[in-house]
């Protein structure tokens, strides 16, 4: 029954293309433009490139946490409105008396009065440093931490540098040459006419001004650089490096040199970095930047022993949106590969101008259905990967079905009549075409639906995924797969009967000789005489492979998460790329103040978002808990708690709710406590309730959480760590670590559950990477799961399909692990080290042994399910094939699906490493990997298809497999 609705269907199908084919272009054609020009013209709005959009997880307890944090910072109200309610009423204040009380309380943003001025001659100090004490580079040095704050280091501009050895650097020709960075400095400001903000620092922080700061006989200057001074600061450094406790370690110049400007392991001394003079980019001036890394990359490169490798500019995110624009001509130029590759093959202008159509309102129409059916309102730059994706994709359902229509149109012209058959008319061409169209949809479109169906699915399968950009990857990549090939169902058949490519001895285009040879039966029986033959061997080296990659994907290499750089943007070999890459193994933190906070929120429940695809659907206002009630006894235990959790990091910690406990307001002895007597206790007693959160926190504080109506709504605890502020995984996993530890403990003291992370930013960090590995592996084995009962029910031969989804789990494996062992050895010993990861910094510099993997970042995330998806198609194609091919000894099988199958998938890996090759010389990430995965999936897709899925099938077979149907 279900066979022959199925048949009905087609023939219905195939009636309407095959008559007529110009109404079903043209109204397909019309209906997809208003589409496109709909969702363009009221949804352009949703793409967004920001890179820092969508790099954060929905559906997690972790992402409902970060959202009611954000939402208890909006709705907290602030201390200025807590004063101005106080002076209003207490009417028997006199409010000027007040507002001199209060006008220098730190809490006090808005006031008017005069600001207190300090005679710093009464102390014997400069209220700030004079220029002449800066001239000097040893005095400027000198006075960071001392009238310059260490703080202003994090707003300077840095640059990291190669040189050839640690013996070299030290030598005095590198010095002398590294000290002149400060002229091509002072040039760049000079040409460029820029307003310098660090103006006062007239020196970089850079090692060759160092050198002569411990011989007080030696001139500090650039020429004044000596081989003695230089040895001897040499000494000097190892010495504290060694042994921190000496003397005359102390120095602050020393430190600096060994945290700032010398990364922190002896042995990985073939990088420095400089801290230039300037500031970063704070949103103007860009012409000096690009000017600047310009110049130091020129300067630097005259000499044999340095070369400008990293810059951090606060550039990186502007970088990564010009090169994705650049990018994309690049992917332009792999579009262009394919349909040319595509035009010789079919030779003809016409039918691949319906190919490019194809492809380019199947991308349309899915951003109509993406953005105004389902509503989502975020289209993430990792969007794009998809028409990458679904130029090669398109290009092998036309491969196929053309090839599948000429094997057909060859058989027909060449059929004899018997007497006693049915006859059917195919002297004229129109017959003959339609004819052949109409066999050949009957073999190609169950083969596209297989393919098609599972490539679908195992995108989809990144809903499993709580990272907003995969899921937004996921849902977009599975509609434009499923929006190709229904288009390619109603242009593509149309197109053929309209256009007829067929091949006669009076076409104007000869047949290639190369394609002449690729249609002949000899060679396709070649093929399989040699699959055959070695089949045992084929079986054997595939298993042995698969085991050995088995080996690279899960334990080493493996698979390891991004310790430092979960968001890689652009390709490690790019400067800003590879300085935050490496910015690791330097101590920029020392002497940092801001520390990795735990935050606890008491009495407010988790919001959640309601659209779990949407990057704005974080909520306005707080839903209050309505029991929420802040008692005496809250307040004794808030004091206790205070106590426990603070003095393992502040000894000396002041609790707000201590100094509520201890206040002789009569308000305060009640059982409730109200919010009236909380804001007039903070306003008149210097205890204004602290802004939570409060990332740059250095103290522990508590207090109560007051929203805009001046009612309570909870209680807080910030509590900063010994871990100063910095992107580190393992570091916030042990913040978090302690957190978890706490939490229990709140829960076992105080009936409101509290809430309990981190910053919002360190929160989102540790959430994505907490949830990528897991994430991956359920989308892997759900998408494969799905796809094998898939295959199961449209080959209907389950042996098969089990041996087809063995193969295709053998070539994710190949490819997996080629990606992973190209992550580690691609650029060894070179400048351009595309795929290092990183991890000893000789990878970079001499890379005398690599040992760094390929780490699971969002990227990476999103490369393995593009791969899973994309492994399915070559094997099935030839799975359906087999299934499909008339019953005969093996070997002629195995010919047959070559002849036709074999055809178009070969032609399909060709382009697909067309579309992948370009791609290599992207600067975005994104693009740079998926170009790679694409190369490296063009042979080991076909090679798993054609070669070791026929030796399977031939070692295991015992005729059942391929003719038993369920």
């Amino acid at each position: 029954m279900f066979r022959r609705s199925c048949e009905a269907i087609f023939g219905g199908y195939a009636h309407v293309v095959i008559e007529y084919p110009l109404w079903v272009i043209s109204s397909s054609v019309v209906l997809c433009s208003i589409l496109t020009a709909y969702s363009g013209y009221y949804h352009h709005g949703t793409i967004d490139f920001d890179p820092k959009k969508g790099f954060e997880t929905r559906g997690t307890h972790l992402s409902a946490a970060r959202l009611t944090l954000n939402a208890i910072h909006r709705e907290q109200v602030k201390a200025e409105r807590i004063l101005r309610w106080f002076y209003e009423s207490d009417i028997n204040r006199k409010g000027r008396d007040v507002k001199e009380k209060y006008s220098t309380s730190p809490s006090i943003t808005n006031s008017t009065s005069e600001p207190i001025s300090v005679d710093y001659d009464d102390y014997g100090v400069s209220p700030e440093p004079n220029a002449s004490d800066l001239e000097d580079p040893c005095e400027s040095f000198a006075a960071l931490g001392d009238k310059i704050p260490f703080e202003v280091v994090e707003y300077l501009a840095k640059i990291m540098i190669k040189v050839r050895s640690y013996e070299e650097l030290f030598s005095v020709p590198t010095m002398k040459h590294l000290c002149r960075l400060d002229q091509v400095v002072e040039e760049t400001i000079f040409v460029t006419n820029f307003t310098n903000p660090a103006a006062n620092l007239k020196h970089s922080f850079n090692i060759p001004l160092y050198t002569t700061c411990p011989n007080l006989k030696t001139a500090n200057t650039c020429d004044a650089i000596n081989e003695k001074d230089v040895s001897d600061f040499r000494r000097l450094l190892e010495l504290c490096r060694r042994n921190s406790t000496e003397a005359i370690c102390s120095a602050s110049s020393i430190n600096q040199v060994i945290h700032f400007l010398l990364p922190k392991s002896q042995s990985k001394q073939n990088i420095i970095s400089v801290v230039l003079k300037v500031t970063m980019y704070n949103g103007k001036d860009r012409e000096f930047y690009d000017q600047l890394e310009k110049n130091l990359a020129k300067y630097l490169g005259d000499s044999e022993s340095t070369q400008l490798v990293g810059v951090s500019f606060y550039l990186k995110d502007k970088i990564f949106v010009e090169s994705l624009r650049n990018d994309t001509i690049l992917a332009g130029i792999s579009a262009f590969l394919v349909f040319f590759c595509f035009l010789v093959y079919s030779r003809s202008v016409l039918f691949t101008f319906f190919i490019l159509l194809i492809v380019a309102f199947s991308t349309t129409v899915a951003f109509f259905i993406y953005s105004v059916i389902l509503g989502i309102d975020f289209f993430p730059f990792i969007n794009l990967l998809v028409v990458v994706l679904l130029v090669s994709i398109g290009a092998d359902d036309a491969f196929l079905l053309l090839v599948y229509f000429r094997r057909e149109v060859k058989k027909l012209s060449n059929l004899e009549y018997k007497i006693g058959t049915i006859y059917i008319p195919l002297y004229r061409k129109t017959d003959l075409i339609a004819r052949s169209l109409r066999l050949s949809l009957h073999h190609a479109l169950s083969s596209m639906f297989v393919t098609s169906l599972t490539t679908a699915i195992a995108f989809l399968t990144n809903l499993a995924s709580p990272v907003l950009v995969l899921r937004c990857f996921g849902i977009f990549a599975c509609i434009t797969i499923i929006t190709n090939y229904v288009l390619v169902l109603l242009i593509l058949p149309a197109a053929i009967i309209l256009i007829k490519p067929v091949r006669t001895q009076h076409s104007r285009f000869r047949v290639t000789k190369i394609g002449d040879e690729i249609s002949k039966w000899e060679i396709s029986h070649r093929c399989a005489l040699f699959v055959h033959g070695l089949k045992y061997v084929i079986t054997f080296l595939a298993i042995v492979i698969s085991i050995a990659c088995a080996i690279v994907v899960i334990y080493k290499p493996g698979m390891q998460l991004p310790r430092y750089n979960p968001t890689k943007l652009l390709v490690d070999s790019n400067r800003h790329e590879f300085f935050d890459n490496n910015l690791h193994f330097f101590d920029f933190e020392w002497k940092r103040s801001p520390r990795l906070v735990q935050n606890f929120a008491l009495g407010i429940p988790l919001i959640k978002s309601s659209n779990s695809l949407s990057i704005t659907s974080n909520p306005s206002s707080l839903s209050l808990t309505s029991n929420f009630e802040l008692t005496r006894e809250k307040l004794n235990t808030y004091k206790n708690i205070f106590r426990e959790i603070a003095s393992k990091y502040e000894k000396n910690a002041t609790s707000w709710a201590e100094a509520a406990w201890n206040s002789k307001d009569e308000c305060f002895k009640r059982k409730i406590i109200t919010s009236a007597c909380v804001m007039k206790f903070a306003a008149s007693t210097d205890h204004l309730p602290y802004e939570f959160p409060d990332d740059s926190a250095v103290l522990p504080s508590d207090g109560p959480l007051i929203n805009n109506d001046f009612e309570i709504f909870g209680y807080f605890f910030s509590i900063p760590t010994q871990e100063r502020l910095r992107v580190d995984a393992d570091a916030i996993e042990r913040v978090f670590g302690e957190i978890d530890g706490t939490c229990l403990k709140l829960k076992s003291l105080t009936d409101d559950v509290p809430l309990c992370l981190s910053s919002s930013e360190i929160t989102r960090f540790y959430d994505i990477i907490s949830q990528l590995k897991s994430s991956s592996l359920s989308s892997v084995l759900i998408s494969i799961g799905i796809c094998l009962l898939v295959v199961v029910l449209c080959t209907r031969v389950l042996t098969l399909s089990i041996f087809a989804l063995i193969i295709i789990f053998f070539i994710i494996l190949w490819t997996i692990a080629v990606l992973a062992l190209l992550g580690r050895t691609i650029g060894e010993g070179t400048e351009v080290t595309i795929k290092t990861t990183i991890e000893p910094l000789s990878c970079v510099l001499v890379a005398p042994k690599v040992v760094s993997s390929w780490q699971l970042s969002v990227v990476e995330s999103t490369i393995l399910v593009i791969t899973i998806g994309l492994s399915f198609d070559y094997t099935l194609h030839y799975a359906v094939g087999m299934r499909e091919a008339k019953l005969a000894p093996m070997v002629e099988k195995i010919g047959e699906v070559h002849s036709t199958a074999g055809v178009a998938c070969s032609l399909g890996a060709v382009t697909l490493f067309l579309a992948g090759a370009p791609l290599l010389f992207s600067q975005t990430a994104a693009f740079s990997q998926v170009g790679t995965m694409l190369v490296v999936l063009s042979f080991t897709s076909i090679f798993g298809a054609a070669v070791v899925f026929p030796a399977f099938i031939a070692v295991f077979n015992c005729k059942r497999v391929l003719v038993t149907r369920m």
